[in-house]
């Protein structure tokens, strides 16, 4: 079974100094079979950079 995530890469600030956090998406492996392969993660091409107060609420 597959699912997908983002995994956060960095986090870095806009030209306002406003802080973003840049993230890749990862596909994630589930297959249940065995605890070897559970959890493994492989990066995809596909990445994002969103505002740290989106992520985070405070």
């Amino acid at each position: 079974m597959e699912e997908e995530a983002w995994r956060s890469i960095t986090i870095m600030e806009d030209k306002t100094g406003e802080p973003h956090v840049l993230q890749q998406k990862m596909k994630v492996y589930t297959s249940g079979r065995n605890e070897e392969s559970e959890g493994y993660t492989k990066p995809m091409t596909k990445h994002r950079i969103v505002p740290v107060k989106e992520l985070v609420s405070l």
